[in-house]
């Protein structure tokens, strides 16, 4: 239940993050960004989907390795698209691995080999990735000249008290 909790901390700042993304930056999701050698805002964002599907999906679900299509981030209501399927796929697992946060999940990553890993290794290894993706993403967002706000989970803190 907990990881759960804090996956809606992790959504409620994707969204901040997706609604700024949404108007200034729109079509340029496809701009490439010097500074971050070439890569675009719809690069990362992809890429991140990328992580939850391979690491969560693949790995510890065991889905067939390329069910979980992804055909770009070209706008931003395929970026959403995207990260709806990312909760699903989040939910599948939080359901199968809530109880087991300890137990080693084994098996072939596509990109690692034979792995080995904890559901909670998974969990935080592919939250952090995002974070740490979003922390790119707003550098981009500074080289194209868009200043973003502030997408931090302390958005959920309660400063009136």
């Amino acid at each position: 239940m907990i990881l759960g909790k804090q996956y809606v901390l992790v959504k409620r700042s994707r969204a901040a993050l997706f609604d700024f993304v949404d108007h200034p930056v729109g079509e340029g999701l496809g701009t490439p960004v010097a500074v971050c050698g070439g890569k675009s805002i719809g690069n990362l964002l992809e890429h991140t989907v990328h992580c939850y599907f391979n690491w969560l999906g693949y790995f510890a679900l065991q889905l067939p390795v390329g069910s979980l299509k992804v055909e770009g981030c070209t706008s931003m209501l395929q970026v959403r698209e995207l990260y709806d399927r990312v909760d699903g796929i989040m939910s599948a697992f939080l359901k199968q691995y809530e109880g087991n946060l300890d137990e080693p999940i084994t098996g072939v990553h596509d990109a690692c080999g034979p792995t080995s890993a904890t559901a909670l290794q998974l969990f935080t290894h592919v939250t952090t990735h995002e974070f740490h993706h979003k922390g790119q993403i707003m550098i981009m967002c500074r080289q194209l000249g868009h200043v973003p706000p502030d997408t931090d989970v302390s958005l959920a803190f309660n400063y009136d008290i």
